[in-house]
């Protein structure tokens, strides 16, 4: 109970009840979401992946194999994850997307944790009021496809390690132990997806920015970082060859910069809400936001900087993440910004801006000379809450049920064609290629994995 931030009072007081209560619906919902949603069956990706678990079963693999590239990503890490999971289970789907939720309220408990440290540093100990906010961001249903395709481990695994990797190196004082944390952090985090690489560039700032014992111990961690950055980087691109997904070039992005910039505004907008005018509105406002606050909590609160330097240094990953995503993927338009399962990467720009709004409003109860101003500022941020709170809300709970439900609806027929193995159109369902679906079909067969679990194995 103490991470509750609470001593055996805590749950005397009906309203912190409540608060606890509604922090704990989004995840209650989604559980309940992806149960009934959730379709047992390979899908596009994870048709690329069952040569590598047949592989798996018939004799080994090998370590090309779980370096090899997939599209932009290195998967080594969520490769290892998924072999180990089909194995104990025999490749069932279900498995993964409960490891996904796992893995987005390890991430829940450590912004959450942070927040709360943040807050009692200003003198607000207790559970934090802002928690059920990013409760409702974390668990949002929108964020689609990553809910209930197992593949998307790798987005969670990233993310997390992302979280956790900022906490450690954040520290109040730099201290090797933490050091190295931070660099194991950044090798699950690049090696599970692209983006991670972006990580270790922030680490290095991050790093630039705590407190040393001298300047030469500085010296040292700066130094060693660059080494290591160095090297995930050569090993990351060795034998590496970068293409577009769209099919343009990689320079199409600059070649086109104002399509670019809407790329990258619409995805960190999309976290509020996926309309496309509507995303590119909220993404110029959540920069906006996080340069506001970030800067004005800079100059007033220098003595809690080492506690909310995890939260800045998430915003501009969710900004490097657009960036690098855009560069890509610019060519398919910009509507593609809004993709579901870019959504968990902005999230953690809107972890920060909340987490600073919140403390916004404490300086203004707190600055204000009459109370009379006071409560028609606290109105005033109260109400403009509210409507990020409702947009939130409904893009999830309407757009993401939505998109779950298509989903389900889409391959439960699909998957019992898979146990016939004739129709094209519902095959094509799984992948683009329906006689690679057949291909692996025999692969899940022979090994009585996913569907085929209960099935005679073949000799």
């Amino acid at each position: 109970m103490k991470f509750l931030g609470a001593e055996k009072k805590w749950f005397n007081s009906p309203a912190r009840i409540l608060l606890l209560a509604l922090t704990l619906v989004p995840l209650i919902v989604l559980i309940v979401a992806v149960i009934r949603y959730k379709v047992d069956v390979p899908f596009w990706d994870q048709w690329n992946f069952v040569p590598l678990l047949g592989k798996s079963f018939e004799g080994g693999i090998s370590f090309e194999d779980l370096w090899a590239p997939h599209n932009e990503h290195r998967l080594f890490f969520p490769r290892l994850i998924m072999l180990g999971l089909a194995h104990l289970s025999r490749y069932n789907i279900s498995c993964e997307l409960a490891l996904n939720i796992l893995l987005a309220a390890g991430m829940f408990i450590l912004v959450l944790g942070r927040a709360k440290k943040v807050f009692s540093l200003l003198g607000s100990p207790g559970f934090p009021w802002v928690a059920p906010i990013l409760s409702l961001v974390a668990f949002s249903l929108h964020q689609g496809e990553n809910w209930v395709w197992g593949w998307q481990v790798q987005i969670f695994l990233n993310v997390l390690a992302v979280v956790a990797g900022f906490m450690i190196l954040a520290s109040p004082e730099f201290k090797w132990r933490n050091f190295f944390g931070g660099a194991v952090c950044g090798l699950v985090a690049a090696y599970s997806y692209a983006n991670g690489l972006a990580y270790w560039l922030l680490g290095a700032l991050c790093l630039l920015l705590v407190s040393y014992s001298s300047p030469r111990i500085k010296l040292k961690a700066l130094t060693a970082w660059l080494a290591l950055t160095a090297a995930v980087f050569i090993s990351y691109f060795y034998r590496f060859h970068p293409a577009s997904p769209s099919g343009e070039p990689l320079s199409y992005f600059a070649t086109h910069p104002w399509e670019y910039i809407k790329y990258i505004l619409k995805y960190l907008g999309a976290t509020i809400i996926t309309y496309q005018a509507y995303a590119l509105f909220f993404g110029v406002l959540c920069l906006s936001l996080f340069g506001w606050t970030a800067w004005a909590l800079a100059r007033k609160y220098r003595n809690t900087f080492a506690a909310r330097l995890p939260f800045l240094l998430m915003g501009l990953y969710s900004v490097a993440c657009a960036v690098l995503t855009g560069i890509g993927r610019v060519g398919f338009g910009t509507a593609q910004a809004t993709s579901y399962r870019y959504v968990t990467f902005a999230n953690l720009i809107w972890f920060s801006n909340f987490v600073f709004l919140s403390i916004q409003l404490r300086e203004i109860r707190a600055g204000s000379k009459s109370r009379i101003g006071a409560r028609m500022k606290t109105t005033v941020f109260w109400t403009v809450l509210f409507i990020f709170i409702f947009l939130v809300g409904r893009t999830s709970y309407r757009v993401g049920s939505r998109v779950l439900r298509s989903y389900h609806d889409r391959l439960l027929p699909a998957r019992s064609e898979l146990l016939r193995g004739g129709n094209d159109e519902l095959l094509g369902r799984l992948y683009i290629n329906p006689d690679y679906v057949r291909e692996g079909t025999k692969i899940l067969k022979k090994h009585k994995l996913s569907v085929f679990r209960k099935a005679t194995p073949q000799r």
